[in-house]
């Protein structure tokens, strides 16, 4: 998936970071959007037609995208900064995230 291009309103954007939830993908993104790159997040929901056909099966997968004459120096900013998690890692942060989301979502109701 990563290096795959694709035509958005009418520019080539690159697949820079898969993630198996947006709040993974969301870090990424605030990582390359603070060194000034251009980005998009987007989930299968948001790019169902495109990403089906590449053989996406998890509907959590989320998609950093940059414009094509970025993806070099974004993927090389990736591997500089971004550790990948994986097994139990993956799985402890995906709760801890889940927990502070919902902790920011009951402070916001109140």
């Amino acid at each position: 998936m990563k290096g795959e291009k694709i035509l958005l309103n009418g520019d080539l954007w690159v697949i820079v970071d898969v993630a198996p939830a947006p709040e993974l993908a969301d870090m990424v993104a605030v990582i390359l959007e603070e060194e000034g790159f251009p980005v998009m997040v987007r989930g299968v929901d948001g790019l169902n037609d495109i990403f089906t056909h590449m053989g996406t099966t998890s509907l959590g997968t989320t998609y950093v995208l940059v414009p094509e004459a970025d993806e070099q120096k974004a993927l090389e900013l990736i591997a500089e900064t971004v550790t990948d998690y994986e097994g139990e890692d993956l799985d402890e942060l995906l709760e801890q995230l889940a927990l502070e989301s919902q902790t920011e979502d009951e402070l916001e109701s109140n």
